[in-house]
């Protein structure tokens, strides 16, 4: 229930934005004394599909559009993938701006089968990342990113969500997006402008 709310907020949130320069910073909290404090999307550390190690120094100065997928998902994630196969063909020569999927079924999502799904985008390799990496850091980034996910059917589906963050080049979360809205998809390619200009 609270995540389905956060997602309805953050669907409010975008499509009530008319001015690209209306982009609030999301990385924040509020802490135990009621005062708002503000993170980064850091000390994460991953295996991408060839098997280089991708970190928070990789999106130093860049902006980026972050989600969560695995590669046998039957329902929405193939969605997704055309979604962002879009915005990547849009931004490829672009230095500026890459693209991280956090695979949330590490077990089967082995480097090998995440490079072959990679190929099937078209999409170089250094300009979306397909990443593994354990439990502890994909709990990690999850929680920063304000998603959550659960194995259905004896782990064979998962539970998780549509949307997409974008990430400016001070590392910090500027949207959430859905990657199944085509009104959402135009916001965040303009959101994604705006922040390569800024």
């Amino acid at each position: 229930m609270l995540i389905r709310s956060f997602l309805i907020c953050m669907v409010s949130l975008n499509l009530s934005c008319t001015s690209k320069t209306q982009l609030p910073v999301l990385s924040n909290y509020i802490d135990n004394n009621g005062k708002k404090v503000n993170y980064r999307i850091e000390n994460f550390e991953f295996k991408n599909q060839l098997n280089l190690k991708v970190t928070e120094k990789n999106t130093k100065e860049k902006v980026y559009v972050a989600n969560f997928f695995f590669t046998r998902c039957p329902s929405i994630c193939p969605k997704m993938k055309t979604a962002l196969t879009g915005i990547a063909h849009t931004y490829k020569d672009i230095d500026d701006f890459i693209i991280l999927s956090f695979s949330i079924d590490p077990k089967n999502d082995s480097v090998p089968i995440l490079e072959a799904y990679a190929n099937s985008t078209g999409i170089p390799h250094l300009k979306w990342h397909f990443l593994n990496g354990n439990k502890n850091q994909l709990d990690h980034v999850a929680k920063l990113f304000r998603t959550s996910f659960e194995p259905l059917n004896y782990g064979i589906d998962f539970y998780h969500s549509s949307f997409a963050a974008l990430v400016d080049k001070n590392q910090e979360i500027r949207g959430f997006y859905n990657l199944l809205d085509q009104q959402s998809i135009t916001k965040l390619m303009e959101a994604i402008d705006f922040l390569l200009d800024n």
